[in-house]
């Protein structure tokens, strides 16, 4: 039986109140907050904020990654990411989910390929990105519109 190369990832931190300091590696420490509105300091993104940002820049290195695989020629990319959830699930409303119900990707690629090759780029991205994996099997309904500038 074949061992799995497994990695492992860590970040630390520390919280005051809603108002929290993640330290990963030994990059600069980022802030986790909300807004005043919600209690916090609006230090920084909230979680959530996070996690959009975690599958934008997460689809858009794997887009690096495939387009490599693919010989597939772009010279940048932009995007717009929302998400769409219900709030009464994280203020404690049983039933409701606390998490995205919806998120939809705007891909926007400058290159010269053609529709067919941007489609298979999006479907070989989509495959490979964890975090849209991940939200994949959270039952996180994603849609994505990927088009040339």
């Amino acid at each position: 039986m074949t061992e799995k190369p497994l990695v492992t990832m860590r970040a630390e931190g520390e919280a005051t109140s809603v108002k929290t300091t993640v330290h990963v590696r030994d990059l600069e420490p980022f802030i986790v907050d909300e807004p005043e509105r919600l209690g916090g300091t609006d230090a920084g993104p909230n979680p959530l904020e996070y996690l959009l940002g975690a599958l934008s820049s997460c689809t858009t290195i794997m887009i690096a990654y495939v387009a490599q695989d693919q010989d597939f020629n772009y010279d940048g990319v932009t995007f717009v990411t929302e998400g769409t959830l219900d709030p009464r699930g994280f203020q404690g409303v049983e039933g409701v989910r606390t998490y995205f119900e919806k998120v939809h990707v705007n891909i926007i690629l400058d290159t010269t390929e053609s529709d067919e090759r941007i489609a298979a780029l999006q479907k070989g991205v989509e495959a490979r990105c964890p975090i849209h994996n991940l939200m994949h099997a959270a039952d996180v309904d994603i849609t994505a519109t990927w088009t040339r500038k």
